[in-house]
């Protein structure tokens, strides 16, 4: 393709390989970060994958690789003794590779654009989506090799800022004081699951994460992305006045009498400053029918818009599309899915899920791993699952009114536990309570305080 001409050089193509042939060192780290595609020029990508047959690399034995697939009269022993004996040193070959890539993503990027238009002149949405998951994620550079000590030292230096600062948690706050000192905050490219039965308040808890999590947000791009698959963006709208200023819901049902509306009326006036610069960093898209590759879409016609999604909220993760040979299958292509797009974004996704009916089957009705719902890869991907639940919802006369349990029963990176949320149902919000319960899996409150 003529202008595929223009992003390339065979120059440096044939500079990378002369370093691969001068020393170990060198062949070790050009087998490492280049891949054949990353050559344009057909030769040159054949002697590189020669190259890549081998343990040792010299002329002799990158000859001997290309008679084995009957490449070498075509290439020929003095093209070879060419390239090798071309160059004299191999400190530049990071450089090289750099560009190699650069020009390879480039490439790929022009192909994708034009599978891309191909699909929009079928109005193929399921071929445009196709290709703009292609690009998820991709880019180019060569992409620095870090040691594990290196990893370390990293963290310690984060670690150091971090209390420098006076900060006492690492990630996103979700507002709620128990929570955050257990989790650190949501932390960047964490998949969290928030699951329970029907009728919890999971939403309710994810709205208010949401709505505590952009509060902290100082950078003018940044937002909160809430996809809701089953609430229209109005209940949210409604919840989210709600639980901010706890009014009662029957203040916005159409039977209030006038009174009491004019009255709300004036509270929406004169809280709308405050309201808009805590809600006014939350974008919502309750579109239903919402695929993993629709809401990439999405976010990247964001990021072009010069939006940075922040922290992304699924309401719920069952309600999300996919083809696949059974739910069980679909389920955990959608999960991984997630995963990818926290790590992709570099941001926590905070995934609703369904529970199966084993709560309900026990004596004991608090959910547990085995309860989250068509796959076990929710369990497997998510670095963090939290399980709400109300003792009030199956015993309505307990002494555990307008109280809820959080439990915290994974964390990859940190203990587990159970915290207690105060319950507001006319406002539908949570909000802290007073009281840590201790479990065999937590360390004491006291600790977690100490070594976070």
């Amino acid at each position: 393709m003529e202008e595929l001409n223009r992003l390339q050089s065979e120059e440096t193509e044939r500079a990378a390989l002369g370093c691969m042939f001068l020393d170990r060192s060198a062949a070790a780290l050009g087998k490492t970060m280049l891949l054949a595609e990353d050559f344009y020029t057909p030769m040159y990508r054949v002697i590189f994958e020669a190259m890549q047959g081998v343990e040792e690399i010299d002329a002799v034995t990158v000859m001997n690789e290309l008679a084995r697939r009957g490449e070498a009269e075509r290439i020929g022993i003095d093209r070879i003794a060419g390239i090798a004996l071309g160059i004299s040193t191999s400190v530049y070959l990071r450089s090289y590779i750099d560009d190699l890539k650069r020009l390879a993503y480039l490439r790929r990027v022009v192909r994708t654009a034009q599978e891309l238009a191909q699909a929009a002149y079928r109005q193929d949405i399921g071929g445009i989506d196709r290709s703009m998951a292609a690009m998820r994620g991709d880019g180019w550079g060569s992409a620095e090799i870090v040691t594990l000590a290196d990893a370390t030292e990293k963290h310690i230096r984060e670690l150091t800022a971090l209390r420098e600062s006076g900060k006492k948690i690492v990630g996103l706050p979700t507002g709620f004081t128990d929570l955050d000192l257990m989790l650190g905050g949501l932390r960047n490219g964490d998949f969290c699951i928030l699951a329970a039965r029907p009728s919890m308040g999971k939403s309710a808890l994810a709205l208010d994460i949401a709505k505590n999590a952009q509060k902290s947000m100082t950078e003018q791009a940044d937002r909160v992305v809430f996809f809701s698959l089953e609430m229209p963006d109005k209940s949210l709208g409604n919840r989210g006045y709600t639980s901010e200023f706890l009014i009662d819901n029957d203040r916005f049902a159409v039977g209030a009498n006038d009174a009491a509306w004019q009255e709300t009326l004036r509270g929406v006036a004169e809280n709308r400053a405050d309201y808009e610069s805590g809600a006014g960093r939350m974008i919502i898209r309750d579109e239903t029918g919402q695929t993993v590759e629709k809401m990439s879409a999405f976010l990247h016609g964001l990021q072009g818009q010069g939006i940075r999604p922040r922290f992304i909220v699924v309401d719920y993760l069952q309600l999300i599309v996919s083809k696949g040979q059974d739910r069980v299958r679909e389920v955990g292509a959608i999960s991984r899915g997630l995963k990818q797009m926290a790590r992709d974004w570099d941001c926590p996704v905070l995934a609703l899920s369904q529970l199966s009916r084993g709560p309900e089957t026990r004596a004991d009705h608090r959910p547990i791993l085995s309860d989250l719902r068509d796959s076990g890869d929710i369990e497997q991907d998510a670095d963090v699952i939290l399980f709400l639940y109300r003792d009030e919802y199956y015993y309505p006369d307990t002494e555990k009114k307008n109280t809820a349990e959080l439990n915290i029963a994974k964390q990859r990176n940190g203990p587990t536990g159970t915290i207690a949320l105060t319950w507001m149902p006319r406002s539908t919000t949570f909000r802290s309570a007073t009281g840590f319960r201790e479990t065999k899996e937590a360390p004491p409150k006291e600790w977690v305080q100490e070594h976070l």
